[in-house]
């Protein structure tokens, strides 16, 4: 079992140089070029607003375009901490072009009027088919592959496809387009166009919402089939996105075709929405792990204005009071900053991790993770829970448990990428797995406190696990006795029964013509109840060995112990209920013992046994049958060579341990004191609830 971890790939981040990851100079350089591409679209955003402004009617939509304005700082910032993530690329990659789009068509308009000249032809090409790569990326592209950059599932490439070929087929039409005033507003010839075309880009541009609208709704009912399909935090983290979405596209429905000024106008401001819900989602639920970043940000950006102001303050006061002494002012009121820089980053860190729900004193922390933990259904949810509140506690990108074991157990929240930490999880002295934090560099006391917290869960987590297993085990087991139980009777005893009555029928009917034939009948009859009985017995023997009804537990174990090998010696304490006197080897103690007990506990100690004969190299054997309050405890205890450093559950011990817990018992194995190995099993008296 594992954890469904929330949208987004293993990003390792802007970090050093190593595997895998984009060395720290060409990363410097791509965010320079990213920023400084950002700051330009803002710049040709109000460029393109002031130009759109002297041309009257012309661009009346062309405004401070919310798309220009949003998504490049948004894709900016977002690339900045997550550079691998594809989706604040997409982002960042459609407000600039749109921006590039919007300053080259209110230029074009402003040329016409204002500037004409050789030029103006070339300014207004691009402007002709620009708007066709960003418009179909964010809706119906970004939809697809919103939050983590895949598409759902393959089924859905067919829309992917569709909106590639729409942006390179429809852009080359328009660019191609002999008369692009259609597109413009103004009558300026294209330098690249084909006047085969005629008025088809013009028939086609008038259709071309059609299938826009088409494949951006489709878009959405991916986005749809995804949040149904994601895990609670991830459907947080959509839900903001798909509202935006949805709204968007019913408007564009509503309204296609209408080309009046509000209505276009309404239709962009609606767009906006859509870079305002993946900020919220980020800002509102982490999105992209984000909550690290703002943490800091909040903390240290509001602490580094605050110092500055405080400064300037005092060196503003200083020198208004004693004037002529600027240099004493200006070391004193850095020695009053400096004092109040520490005590002012605790209160306000205590502040934002407030805001952010961060505890970072450990035992608070410890507290509230055993509050959350008992509220969890089972072990795998305690520990999936307790590993969500160790990253909000920690204010880490990402914490993951990995239990070892048959099969390997992993439990992620958040991302943990290539560079985690990783430490040892112990119970009890025994490594039980390992915790890996990724984002975060926590105190040793507060890793401490969590990570024993942990290891109680991912210990009860294989415990459970296994446990499981093995009933899945024992029910196949039953299962599979039943079957063979069912096949030896009708296979077996069903035809030699019928076989008997047949006879006994023939032997009735000679017995008046023919009496002397029937002693032959008859003594057939015997010889196959005779081999019936012995196929019986030899299925009750497999259920129950018989020599437990002649001697007993104690006896039939010693008479399995007279084989060839170590000397076995079979003791029986006396009961703590029964009274003083009662000598040792006594069977009185033994007396009144459930079958199912009695048979798993011969069946252990015989395995136990066994096992001693073949790997143990022992000299003596010690059983030990002792009945206590409500349990019967075996222990069979030899003087060998001991377990290996690496023991590997075999058939045998897989055997015992599953006949225990069939009972509701456990049986376990382990060095001896003083030497050796044993075997202990604990089987209760009761059947279990």
């Amino acid at each position: 079992m594992t954890t469904k971890t929330p949208a987004g790939h293993d990003d390792p981040g802007p970090g050093a140089d190593g595997p895998g990851r984009t060395p720290v100079w060409r990363l410097r350089l791509v965010l320079t070029v990213v920023w400084t591409a950002a700051g330009v679209s803002l710049a040709a955003v109000v460029t393109a607003a002031v130009l759109a402004a002297q041309l009257g009617g012309l661009a009346e939509t062309q405004g401070l375009d919310p798309i220009g304005l949003m998504f490049p700082l948004a894709g900016a910032f977002l690339i900045s901490r997550r550079p691998r993530l594809l989706i604040p690329w997409l982002m960042w990659a459609t407000g600039v072009v749109w921006s590039a789009y919007s300053l080259l068509f209110a230029l074009t308009g402003w040329m016409y009027f204002h500037a004409p000249g050789p030029l103006l032809p070339y300014v207004a090409w691009p402007a002709i088919w620009l708007w066709l790569l960003p418009v179909p990326t964010f809706t119906g592209i970004m939809p697809l592959l919103f939050p983590d950059g895949r598409l759902p599932s393959k089924r859905w490439r067919p829309v992917l496809y569709g909106n590639l070929v729409l942006m390179a087929g429809h852009s080359l039409l328009l660019g191609l387009s002999p008369d692009p005033s259609f597109e413009l507003g103004v009558p300026v010839g294209n330098p690249f166009g084909v006047a085969a075309l005629g008025r088809i880009p013009e028939v086609v541009e008038s259709w071309i919402g059609i299938p826009m609208i088409l494949l951006c709704l489709l878009g959405v009912v991916s986005l749809g089939f995804r949040y149904r399909a994601a895990t609670p935090e991830v459907r947080r983290q959509i839900t903001w996105y798909f509202h935006a979405m949805v709204i968007f596209v019913v408007y564009w429905i509503a309204s296609a075709g209408n080309q009046d000024t509000f209505i276009i106008a309404v239709r962009v401001f609606l767009a906006a929405g859509i870079p305002i819900a993946i900020i919220a989602a980020v800002l509102r639920h982490q999105l992209y792990g984000i909550r690290l970043i703002l943490n800091r940000t909040l903390v240290y950006g509001t602490l580094a204005v605050g110092a500055g102001l405080t400064y300037s303050a005092l060196i503003w006061a200083s020198n208004s009071v004693a004037d002529g002494y600027g240099a004493a002012a200006g070391l004193a009121s850095a020695m009053v900053t400096g004092a109040a820089f520490h005590p002012v980053r605790l209160r306000l860190q205590r502040s934002v991790d407030r805001l952010f729900n961060v505890e970072r004193d450990p035992y608070r922390a410890a507290d509230l993770l055993s509050r959350t933990v008992q509220r969890a259904g089972d072990p795998a949810g305690a520990l999936a829970e307790a590993i969500s509140v160790v990253r909000t506690s920690l204010v880490a990108r990402g914490v993951g448990v990995e239990v070892p074991g048959e099969p390997a157990l992993s439990f992620v929240d958040g991302e943990l990428g290539a560079r985690s930490r990783s430490v040892e999880l112990t119970w009890h002295g025994e490594p039980v797995g390992r915790l890996r934090i990724a984002g975060a560099r926590p105190g040793r006391e507060p890793l401490d406190v969590m990570a024993k917290h942990l290891a109680e869960l991912a210990h009860a987590v294989r415990l459970s696990t296994d446990l499981r297993d093995s009933h899945e085990r024992i029910s196949a087991t039953r299962d599979e006795e039943r079957r063979r139980l069912g096949r030896e009777l009708h296979d077996g005893l069903g035809p030699t029964l019928t076989s008997v009555t047949m006879t006994l029928d023939e032997a009735r009917r000679r017995l008046e013509r023919d009496p002397e034939s029937v002693e032959e009948l008859l003594v057939r009859v015997r010889e196959e109840m005779t081999s019936t009985l012995m196929s019986v017995r030899e299925l009750v023997d497999g259920l129950r060995p018989p020599v437990l009804d002649e001697l007993g537990l104690a006896g039939a174990l010693r008479a399995f112990g007279q084989a060839p090998g170590p000397r076995v010696e079979v003791t029986v304490p006396a009961a703590a209920d029964e009274p003083e006197g009662v000598l040792d080897g006594s069977e009185g103690a033994l007396d009144g013992l459930p079958a199912a007990v009695e048979t798993a506990a011969y069946r252990i100690a015989q395995e136990a046994l066994t096992n001693v004969r073949r790997h143990a190299q022992a000299t003596s054997v010690l059983v030990t049958l002792r009945r206590e309050a409500g349990e019967l405890r075996v222990s069979v205890a030899d003087d060998g060579t001991g377990l290996p450093d690496e023991p590997s559950p075999g058939v045998g011990l897989t055997s015992m341990r599953e006949r225990a817990a069939e009972i509701g018992g456990t049986c376990a194995i382990g060095p001896r004191t003083g030497g050796g190995t044993e075997v202990t099993a604990v089987l209760p008296l009761t059947a279990p609830d």
